[in-house]
């Protein structure tokens, strides 16, 4: 699963999965179905005719299936995986499939190539009209996008998943729907709002982050600044009226780690399936990526899409001071597992011990892919000076903890 995830003992749907392994499934899964003879599979598990027959036409399916494990515990491998097992079909219409595309597929520069990222939360697909990380998606329904690209990575043949389509257009509704209507959680429903939060910090914040963060991460129209605010609850005061984001989604090149947008040229080839043409979904490669609105930032830690920044208050240091490695782990205790002042992965000494004997969860940003460089000379760098005072950080991330 990658867009649901537990947040200190509560599933929040639509959150990204900190630790998804979908890959690592596909990888051992296609060692797995390859290696087991249809007989032997139906014998160890008693299986009914029409689960024999199931599991035979994954056989078939699986050989048009290429998976690629992530460089990294917690980014998925989602572009790899379409784009290599889009290799393993024909150049037509439905990328239809035979024993010759196969035995000999093309060659993709993805099976080298880095192109991670992590998942996309589902609350904030509402506010674009460009999706994926890198907007690249410039038209369509995303959610129809979605499910083209995980039937590509099943080995579904294209014509029966476009009659699918077709014929379950009510489904279609209803999946877009959850979607688009999805909530972020607010930091309030896990901390007391009185223990945490200072008002004047908060509307310093809000000024620090409209001069400097607006014009790309968009406006967000506070409780606080409204007649008699003063007179309700300051958790009340906290809430965000309106959301205000370009009317235009943004793609902009801010120096952070370019392998994932890059990498979209490989899928450049969805634009000529029939199933894409029909459903006005169009992919355009994009130099940079889509500054994300901040609804529910706090919760999405770790940073940048490649995961690389391990708190906000690593983001909004220089890129040569913002940790070169950390350890990851999952969000279970909120007074263990989380710096909520400087909302991220406890460093340090306060790395929980556990996470430690984990190596998967060890995350170095030296690697290709993995780059913890850009979103700072230009935002809140100047001539390599810091513009933000220690005081100001402290503001700036209690504001983005309100959104």
């Amino acid at each position: 699963v990658c867009h649901s995830n537990d947040l200190f003992g509560k599933k929040i749907l639509g959150l990204t999965n900190r630790f998804p392994r979908a890959n690592d499934f596909f990888v051992k899964g296609k060692m797995a179905v390859s290696a087991s003879p249809t007989s032997v599979f139906q014998w160890l598990t008693h299986a009914t005719e029409d689960e024999r027959l199931m599991f035979q036409r994954t056989k078939e399916n699986i050989q048009s299936v290429q998976a690629k494990k992530p460089i990294q515990l917690g980014l998925d491998t989602s572009l790899a995986h379409v784009a290599l097992s889009l290799a393993h079909r024909n150049l037509d219409a439905y990328a239809s499939k035979d024993y010759w595309s196969y035995s000999s597929p093309r060659e993709e520069p993805l099976a080298w190539t880095p192109s991670e990222s992590k998942p996309g939360v589902w609350w904030n697909v509402k506010y674009k009209n460009k999706w994926l990380l890198d907007g690249s998606v410039i038209s369509g329904n995303p959610i129809l996008t979605n499910i083209l690209w995980n039937e590509i990575g099943r080995g579904s043949d294209l014509q029966e998943l476009e009659h699918w389509y077709e014929t379950n257009q009510e489904i279609i509704q209803d999946l877009t729907n959850a979607v688009y209507h999805s909530q972020a959680p607010a930091f309030t429903d896990f901390f007391s709002a009185e223990e945490h939060f200072d008002l004047k910090k908060l509307k310093h914040g809000q000024k620090l982050f409209n001069n400097m963060c607006a014009k790309c991460h968009g406006k967000y129209i506070k409780k606080w600044n409204s007649l008699g605010a003063n007179l309700i609850p300051l958790k009340e005061q906290l809430k965000t009226l309106k959301v205000i984001m370009p009317a235009n989604t943004k793609v902009i090149d801010v120096g952070t780690d370019a392998y994932r947008f890059k990498a979209m040229k490989s899928l450049k080839q969805l634009n000529d399936l029939a199933i894409s043409q029909h459903n006005n979904v169009k992919i355009k490669v994009q130099k940079g990526y889509v500054p994300p609105p901040l609804v529910g930032i706090w919760a999405r830690w770790p940073y940048f899409h490649n995961n690389s920044v391990p708190s906000l208050c690593a983001l909004l240091s220089p890129s040569s001071q913002r940790p070169q490695s950390y350890w990851a782990g999952p969000a279970n205790n909120k007074n263990v597992d989380f710096d909520a002042k400087c909302n991220g992965y406890p460093l340090g000494a306060s790395t929980p011990l556990e996470w430690q004997a984990n190596k998967e969860y060890f995350y170095n940003t030296t690697y290709a892919g993995k780059s913890r460089r850009g979103h700072d000379e230009g935002i809140f760098i100047k001539n390599g000076k810091n513009l933000l005072s220690q005081i100001d950080k402290e503001a700036l991330i209690q504001f983005l903890q309100s959104l």
